[in-house]
């Protein structure tokens, strides 16, 4: 949300977790109508759009690597030493993304103190409006907490701006399962306040706000991380299962008919709350600092500096092209070749291929096919390194999709928007949760999935299709693969892969099969998979608790670390 004014800064003091407040406005006197409120509540939205959360770190920096992207390059040079799980407990870009969730909490609790402060003078209409604020605000603080476990793990539950002010060594980390509790209170609360998107009467404007599916499909993913690794609470897949079917069986929300438009919409700050549940907003017309985002420069279509409107791409995420060449059924999934791009930008050449092949003193474009098939004449082992050392995402292509008016002329910044939570991605927890609930294969389970793949190859989701639907008679742990897939095809590169092999206990096991898998792709490859060299098993699955913290507080570090 950082189109609109921010009333608080947080500046970090000595320890990370206790937090000073300064306001731009006298706080005695501020927070006297439901407008204020709102304007309060903004903030601790704009906390999603930090390069510690979802500005860079937990969007594109530390989800790398996985067994579908890396890093560009192969040395531990910057920000590929953060990227190829090589960093340590000292690691600033770890520390920062610790610091901004809490500091994004700190806002939470602040805006609800205040609130719960001020709100009885207020009119009843201005009250009931509030209530809604109220559910925001603990819906966003349950988010950051979210965020904080399944990354660290054993972290400190600070409830209220009171327990920021305690001496470094008085912070105590909590057991996981008391965060998830506390987590599960603030969204179980937050869904029975707000209402469905379309059925908002009272906030006014709620352009990229959590509603009740947001919430719902938000508490979906909690408890679907809960039932896996580490946590294993298997009794919580029956809860994400039910929180899930809410949303699906609401009629509220769905699809939208074209895949691509979702990229359109993300270049261009449209909202389409039916498929878009959580959005993080980062369109700012006037380019500055501290309200764009790195999204499509960072993990977009390699540009050279001139080549396109924003002069250049730094273009560091790359994919794993043995991922792309087992994506099963791509020449009939759209979503294939829109996910990934086998073209770059140059100044002098455009829009141009990513590597060219020498075949009979003519230089031809190598298309993917050319890579991958060892019997095309001609076929040259450097094709594939070359191709395959070039791949990058192609959803925010922003020479493709940002309109010539949304355009920023700036080589680490842009106006495309981020996705935390899109209904596809609860449409597949939701199959996800009934079969591993109910263990079995249900045909509602099936029919959300084949929804899903429906729309990914072009086709009406609501009709059945000899083409895109799974078969049926699936065993269980067929089915379980098959939505695993789905997971990776639907929601490839949107952040969400290495949480999702971690809840399933497979991180290392990926890492490694896909390390192997580059061996045979070519003889080049691996040394541009630098991740799998220091990725450990039960080391990796979280991050480090920052030593600054653990020298401070004492906390126990995450194992191995």
């Amino acid at each position: 949300m950082k189109k609109f004014a921010i009333l608080f800064l947080i500046a970090l003091t000595a320890c990370s977790l206790k937090e000073q407040s300064y306001t731009s406005v006298d706080s005695e006197n501020y927070l006297n109508n439901a407008d204020e409120a709102e304007t309060l509540l903004l903030g601790v939205y704009q906390a999603m759009c930090t390069d510690g959360i979802y500005r860079f770190n937990l969007s594109v920096l530390l989800t790398l690597p996985t067994d579908e992207a890396r890093v560009e390059g192969s040395t531990l040079v910057g920000f590929r030493e953060q990227a190829s799980n090589a960093y340590t407990s000292t690691d600033a870009y770890v520390q920062a993304s610790w610091a901004a969730l809490y500091s994004a909490i700190y806002k939470a609790n602040y805006f609800l103190e205040k609130l719960e402060a001020r709100k009885d003078s207020f009119s009843e209409a201005d009250q009931e409006r509030c209530r809604y604020y109220e559910a925001e605000a603990r819906a966003l603080r349950g988010l950051y907490y979210f965020e904080l476990v399944r990354w660290f793990g054993h972290v400190p539950l600070v409830k209220s701006t009171s327990e920021s002010y305690k001496k470094a060594g008085e912070f105590k980390q909590a057991n996981p399962v008391e965060v998830y509790k506390y987590i599960e209170s603030d969204l179980k609360y937050a869904a029975a306040v707000l209402l469905w998107y379309d059925e908002d009467t009272v906030r006014g404007n709620t352009t990229f706000r959590l509603s009740k599916g947001g919430v719902l499909g938000l508490l979906a993913k909690v408890y679907a991380t809960w039932a896996g690794y580490p946590l294993g609470d298997h009794s919580k897949w029956a809860l994400a299962a039910a929180a899930a079917g809410e949303v699906v069986n609401s009629g509220h929300h769905r699809l939208l008919d074209d895949y691509e438009k979702l990229w359109m919409n993300a270049a261009n700050n449209v909202w389409a709350p039916e498929e878009s549940l959580l959005e993080a907003c980062f369109y700012a017309p006037q380019s500055n600092s501290t309200s764009s985002g790195r999204v499509g420069k960072w993990n977009g279509v390699s540009a050279a500096i001139g080549s396109i409107r924003g002069n250049y791409n730094q273009a560091v995420y790359r994919i794993h092209p043995m991922f792309l060449a087992t994506w099963k059924e791509h020449a009939r999934d759209r979503r294939w070749a829109l996910s990934f791009a086998d073209y770059k930008y140059t100044k002098a050449d455009g829009k141009t291929a990513i590597a060219m092949a020498n075949i009979g003193g003519v230089k031809t474009p190598i298309s993917f096919e050319m890579a991958m098939d060892t019997g095309y004449s001609g076929w040259r082992s450097e094709w594939r390194k070359n191709f395959s050392l070039m791949l990058t995402p192609s959803k925010w292509d922003i020479e493709r999709y940002v309109d010539a008016g949304n355009q920023i002329a700036d080589n680490n910044l842009s106006n495309v928007n981020w996705y935390v939570l899109r209904y596809a991605d609860v449409l597949l927890l939701y199959a996800e949760a009934l079969s591993e609930s109910e263990g079995s294969v249900s045909a509602d389970a099936l029919e959300v999935v084949n929804r899903v793949r429906r729309r990914g190859f072009g086709e009406n989701q609501d009709t059945p299709s000899a083409t895109a639907d799974l078969p049926a008679g699936l065993s269980l742990e067929e089915f379980r693969q098959a939505v695993r897939d789905e997971r990776s095809y639907e929601l490839a590169f949107e952040g969400h892969r290495r949480q999702d092999l971690v809840r399933w206990g497979i991180y290392y096991e990926s890492i490694r099969d896909a390390y192997a898998a580059s061996q045979l792709w070519e003889e080049s490859a691996p040394q541009y998979f630098i991740g799998a060299q220091y990725t450990v098993k039960g080391k990796n699955e979280l991050l480090p608790i920052p030593q600054r913290d653990i020298d401070l507080s004492g906390f126990d570090q995450n194992p191995k670390w």
